[in-house]
C-alpha cells in the first residue's frame, strides 16, 4: 500500500440537510519495501552467554552497604561540661528545694558529697552513660544527657565535619622489614608445659602461628635450643595451646624437654628468636614468609578528577529507614557514587585483585577555636593474643597496650607522647601530630603468612586503630571536696578494614615448567624451572569452596552490597594491660573508670590434644 494518505470528506459537511452515507473506494494493496534475502550468515546468539562474557570481563564495581555501629561512651572526660566534674556542680549536689530556700551560694548546704552525687546521678541507658536532669522541678525532669564523648561524636551521619572518613582500599604492597616478621614470626615467650607427664618446651607468638599438631616448624636464634639433642632447627609440633587448652592459636609445644638450667632467652628487643611453618618436609620443604600487607586507596573510573582518588563528596552516608540496633542506635547505609575500577591494579603478589576493603578512619574532631582536637591521634597496631611475653618490649605493636603521652598543644607534640607505649604502625605520611588520617598514602592492613607450596595468604592478625579523648590524658582537677585524677590512658579501638570478596582462587595449586602453555604472569618461580600458581575463578563458579561467590551484574557494573557490624571497643576493660584506671595504686583516686563485667559461658570447656 502506498504511503499517500486518502482523504474523504463526510457529506454532512455539505449542507445542513446533508447526511453521511456509506462510500466504497477501490484500493490496490501495494508495498514499497521488501524483506532482506537470507544468506549463509545466520547465527543463533545465546543471551546467557553474552551476559556471562560481559560479566566476567567487566572490572567496574559499585559499592554500597549497611553499617551497624556498636558504640559506648564508657570512657568519658575528666573535667569540663559533661565530664566527671559535672557531678560536683551544685545542681547535682543540692536538692532543688534547697535552691529555692537558700540558693546555690555559699550559704547553701550540699545535700550530697561529690562521690554520692555521681553514684546517684550517673546512669547507663542503652550502653550510653549520662544523667537525667537533676532539677525535678523543671518542666522536663526526665531529659537525658550523654556524657562526653557524647553519642553525636561517634555518629556516622553526614555532617559538616565528618566523625568518620570512608574510602575503598586494596592490598598493593607489603612491609617485610618490620621487627616482628623479618626472617620469620618472632617468638616472644618460652615456658614449660606438662605434656604426657613430662615438661616440654612451649613457645608463644604475638600473632597467630597457624600451626596444628604434627606441623613442621623451623625455629632459629633461641639461645640454648640449638645445642639441645643436636637438632637442626626443625621440630614437630606436639601440641598447641597451654596446659588448660587455651590460646591454641598463639602457643605451641615441641618434643624437647624444658630444662630450667638451660639458658633460653626470648622476647627481648635485642633477641631475634624466630619461627617459620614448613611445608614439604625437611629436605626439600618450603619455609613460610611473613609480612604486613599495606592497603592503598583504589581509583575510580573518573581519573580526571583528583586522579580518581575517592573524596568525601564521592560517597553518601544516611540513616536507614525504620532501622535500629538492639541498643537503639541508628543503622546507616552508605553508597559510593563513583564506580571503582579494579582492572588496572594488582595485589601485593602481582595477582588480579580478589578482595577490596571498606576502610573507615576516625576523624579527630578538630576544634579551631580551642587549638586542640577533641580526640587524640589515631594510632595503628595489631590485636594480639594475651600470652606470655606480650607485655615485654615496645617493639610489639599490640593495639591494647598503646597509650597517649601528656597533653600538649597542636604543633608541640613529639615522639615522647609514646612513653611506655609500643611503637605504632605508621605509613610514610603519618605524622606525630595528626596520627593516621584519611589522607595517608597507605595504611597497614594485616599481618599474613604466605607459603610458596600452598599459594594462600593466611591472615595471622588484623590491624586495629585506637584513640582517646584529649581531656582524658590531662591531669584532671583537684579542689576542695574532691579530686579527679589523670591521665587515663585507656582509649577506644576499632577495626578499620572490612573485606569485600570480589574474586576467588582455585582450591588446587597448578604447576608448570618452560614447556607449559598458559602460565599466568603472577605464578611463583621456584628457581628450579618450576612455577606454582592458583587459577583465578570466574564469578559464580564453584571449585569446591564452601560458598559460591556470586553478586549482581547490571548496567555494565558489578554491585557489591554487604552488611557490616562496626563495634568501637575499649582497650582494656579487665585491666590486663595496665591501662584501666580503677585505683590500683595510691596515685589513682576515685572516681574510677568503669570496670568491665565478663560474660561467662555456661558451656565453657577446653579442648586438649593427645600429644602422646
Amino acid at each position: 500500500m502506498n504511503d499517500d494518505r486518502l482523504k474523504y470528506r463526510l457529506r454532512s459537511t455539505d449542507s445542513q440537510t446533508s447526511v453521511d452515507t456509506d462510500t466504497f473506494i477501490k484500493l490496490n494493496l501495494e508495498g514499497s519495501s521488501r524483506l532482506l534475502p537470507t544468506n549463509d550468515i545466520n547465527t543463533a546468539v545465546s543471551s546467557a552467554e553474552v551476559f556471562n562474557n560481559e560479566r566476567q570481563s567487566t572490572k567496574k564495581y559499585r559499592i554500597l552497604g549497611t553499617i551497624k555501629p556498636i558504640v559506648s561512651n564508657v570512657l568519658f572526660n575528666l573535667t569540663g561540661t559533661k565530664g566527671w566534674e559535672t557531678f560536683a556542680d551544685a545542681s547535682f549536689t543540692q536538692d532543688p528545694i534547697e535552691k529555692i530556700n537558700y540558693g546555690y551560694g555559699t550559704n547553701a548546704t550540699p545535700t550530697l558529697t561529690f562521690a554520692q552525687s555521681y553514684q546517684k546521678h550517673l546512669k547507663e541507658k542503652d550502653g550510653w552513660f549520662g544523667y537525667y536532669e537533676p532539677n525535678y522541678l523543671l518542666p522536663k525532669p526526665c531529659k537525658y544527657t550523654n556524657m562526653e564523648p557524647k553519642k553525636e561524636r561517634f555518629s556516622l551521619k553526614d555532617q559538616a565535619r565528618r566523625n568518620w572518613d570512608m574510602t575503598i582500599t586494596y592490598p598493593f604492597s607489603a612491609d617485610t622489614t618490620h621487627g616482628m616478621i623479618n626472617g620469620g614470626l618472632k617468638i616472644i615467650g618460652v615456658f614449660g608445659a606438662n605434656i604426657g607427664g613430662r615438661s616440654r618446651i612451649s613457645f608463644s607468638t604475638p600473632f597467630r602461628h597457624n600451626l596444628t599438631q604434627r606441623s613442621l616448624v623451623y625455629i632459629q636464634n633461641v639461645t640454648g635450643l640449638d645445642v639441645l639433642n643436636g637438632n637442626t632447627g626443625y621440630h614437630r609440633v606436639i601440641r598447641t595451646g597451654d596446659d588448660n587448652g587455651n590460646n591454641k592459636e598463639y602457643i605451641f609445644s615441641i618434643a624437647v624437654d624444658f630444662n630450667n638450667q638451660t639458658v633460653i632467652s626470648v622476647g627481648l628487643p635485642e633477641n631475634q628468636s624466630r619461627m617459620q611453618r614448613v611445608l614439604g618436609g625437611v629436605q626439600s620443604g618450603f619455609k613460610s614468609k611473613y609480612y604486613f600487607r599495606l592497603f592503598k586507596k583504589i581509583t575510580t573510573v573518573n581519573e580526571g578528577i583528583n586522579n580518581g582518588i575517592i573524596e568525601n563528596d564521592d560517597y553518601e552516608v544516611y540513616p536507614a529507614a525504620f532501622s535500629q540496633t538492639v541498643f537503639n542506635d541508628e543503622v546507616f547505609q552508605f553508597v559510593f557514587n563513583e564506580d571503582i575500577d579494579v582492572g588496572k591494579v594488582v595485589d601485593n603478589l602481582g595477582r588480579p585483585l580478589s578482595e577490596i576493603y571498606l576502610t573507615i578512619i576516625k576523624n579527630r574532631d578538630y576544634n579551631i577555636l580551642g587549638n586542640i582536637s577533641f580526640f587524640t591521634q589515631i594510632q595503628a597496631g595489631v590485636d594480639c593474643g594475651f600470652v606470655a611475653g606480650i607485655l615485654n618490649g615496645d617493639d610489639i605493636p599490640d593495639i591494647r597496650r598503646m597509650r597517649d603521652g601528656p597533653q600538649a598543644s597542636i604543633g608541640t607534640q613529639t615522639t615522647t607522647q609514646y612513653l611506655s607505649s609500643p611503637t605504632p604502625l605508621t605509613s610514610s605520611t603519618t605524622t606525630v601530630i595528626d596520627g593516621i588520617t584519611i589522607n595517608d598514602a597507605y595504611f597497614y592492613g594485616d599481618v599474613v603468612e604466605f607459603n610458596d607450596f600452598e599459594q594462600i595468604e593466611h591472615v595471622l592478625g588484623v590491624v586495629a586503630h585506637r584513640f582517646n579523648t584529649t581531656n582524658r590524658i590531662g591531669q584532671g582537677v583537684t579542689t576542695t571536696g574532691y579530686t579527679i585524677s589523670g591521665p587515663r590512658h585507656e582509649g577506644y579501638m576499632y577495626y578499620p578494614h572490612h573485606k569485600m570478596q570480589i574474586r576467588q582462587f582455585s582450591n588446587y595449586v597448578e604447576s608448570g615448567d618452560a614447556n607449559t602453555i598458559g602460565i599466568p604472569d603472577y605464578a611463583i618461580d621456584l628457581g628450579d624451572g618450576r612455577w606454582l600458581w592458583r587459577d583465578i575463578l570466574d564469578i559464580g563458579v564453584n571449585n569446591g569452596q564452601e560458598t559460591t561467590l556470586n553478586y549482581p551484574f547490571l548496567n555494565g557494573a558489578h554491585y557489591i552490597y554487604q552488611n557490616y557490624c562496626f563495634p568501637v571497643r575499649r582497650q582494656d576493660p579487665y585491666g590486663r594491660y595496665d591501662l584501666l584506671y580503677f585505683g590500683k595504686t595510691d596515685l589513682q583516686s576515685t572516681p574510677y573508670d568503669i570496670i568491665g563485667l565478663g560474660v561467662s559461658n555456661n558451656f565453657n570447656f577446653s579442648e586438649s590434644e593427645n600429644a602422646c
